[in-house]
């Protein structure tokens, strides 16, 4: 008796179907590579805003701190008072508005330090101290974002008792980010970005 063997076909993978896989799971890791880039800097950049806005909360406290300047001398000026605090520009702090401020400002810049206990004259006055505050604060921000501008404008509101100041606190920075689409690619405000605070001294 005799027996027939049948040639079973051999089971396996051909090439083309292992080059299929192999680009389907590089897509898969490419996929995941940037999401995890996407969370990273997002994890950065709400760090980022965190700290600005902690430091504009510094700002106004130190604003509340000295209200002899904050809350009187912004009513008695003939305009708005305006600073700007760029920590990248040759000048660091600069004002308008108020002679007395920016003298102040200046004074904070030079060597001895007014306001400054061991190398400055003290006490020092109301202006004095704003200024000083005001460049301590400078030092401080760039130590956070030295990208960043801020702009502290004052102006006389009535609250309906009396005239006070109020100052609006602007600091505007440029994020670097990871765009997620084309969308953000050609859109700079994704990457434009401000923050801001109203402040009654």
């Amino acid at each position: 008796m005799s027996r027939s063997t049948q040639n079973r076909p051999a089971h396996g993978f051909s090439l083309v179907e292992v080059l299929v896989a192999l680009i389907i799971i590089a897509v898969g890791l490419l996929g995941i590579a940037k999401m995890q880039a996407l969370l990273l800097a997002d994890t950065g950049v709400s760090r980022l805003r965190t700290l600005v806005a902690l430091e504009a909360s510094s700002l106004a406290a130190s604003m509340h701190a000295n209200t002899a300047y904050w809350a009187v001398a912004p009513t008695t000026l003939p305009g708005n008072l305006t600073v700007t605090i760029n920590p990248s520009a040759a000048t660091t702090v600069t004002s308008s508005g108020d002679n007395n401020l920016a003298s102040g400002i200046s004074a904070a810049l030079g060597n001895p330090k007014l306001c400054e206990l061991g190398s400055g004259t003290v006490p020092c006055t109301a202006a004095d101290m704003a200024g000083y505050q005001l460049v301590q604060w400078e030092l401080a921000m760039a130590n956070v974002l030295n990208t960043a501008t801020t702009d502290i404008v004052c102006a006389p509101v009535n609250n309906g008792i009396a005239e006070i100041s109020a100052c609006t606190i602007t600091v505007s920075w440029t994020e670097n980010t990871v765009n997620a689409n084309r969308e953000e690619d050609n859109n700079t405000a994704f990457q434009n970005q401000s923050y801001q605070l109203v402040v009654d001294p």
